[in-house]
């Protein structure tokens, strides 16, 4: 009996080809969505236009603008005070926050703890020269998420889960571990 190469087998150079084209899908279709979900990825931090005015660079300013109602506030509190260390843990929770939905919750829980310093602050006789404060930081703070919540990050993340969500880059996410976008709510 003859010896056959087993690159002139017929059915090993259809199994390899076969193989090949499904690797070839599987690679192309990871990389075109894992590309798609970076671009949506990316506006929660640079941006719609790239040029890093996103819902991080608002969050930033919420917590600058909470850290510095908290300035005015030992002013009139001791540093115990349960209002200022709400607002300090919170701060500290959303910096320490890893993921969109985790900044997403802290950034509520530093909304409520604002507001309550900021309600504090209302119901105090504070100096001249403090009593403009509260109410501009406060001014500030919320504006920061007026920006937020008209931010295009979560319309962009809807879509590419829409598109993940659908034949055939659901079955490609699956399979090549592409998920989909958590939304800031």
């Amino acid at each position: 009996m003859p010896r056959t190469s087993v690159f002139k087998n017929s059915g090993f150079a259809c199994l390899t080809m076969v193989l090949m084209m499904m690797f070839g899908t599987l690679a192309g279709g990871h990389g075109s969505l894992a590309a798609l979900r970076g671009e949506a990825a990316a506006v929660f931090t640079l941006g719609a236009r790239g040029d890093g005015v996103g819902i991080q660079s608002d969050l930033n300013e919420r917590a600058g603008a909470a850290y510095n109602m908290v300035v005015v506030a030992r002013r009139y509190l001791p540093e115990e005070n349960a209002l200022i260390q709400n607002t300090l843990s919170a701060r500290a929770a959303l910096a320490g926050a890893a993921g969109v939905g985790e900044k997403s919750d802290a950034n509520r829980a530093l909304d409520v703890a604002v507001k309550d310093l900021y309600d504090a602050l209302g119901n105090m006789a504070l100096s001249e020269a403090d009593s403009r404060y509260p109410h501009s930081l406060y001014a500030e703070f919320k504006s920061g998420g007026d920006r937020i919540s008209h931010d295009p990050y979560n319309r962009g993340a809807a879509e590419f889960n829409k598109l993940l969500s659908a034949f055939p880059a659901s079955a490609l996410g699956r399979l090549t571990g592409v998920k989909p976008l958590d939304m800031f709510e």
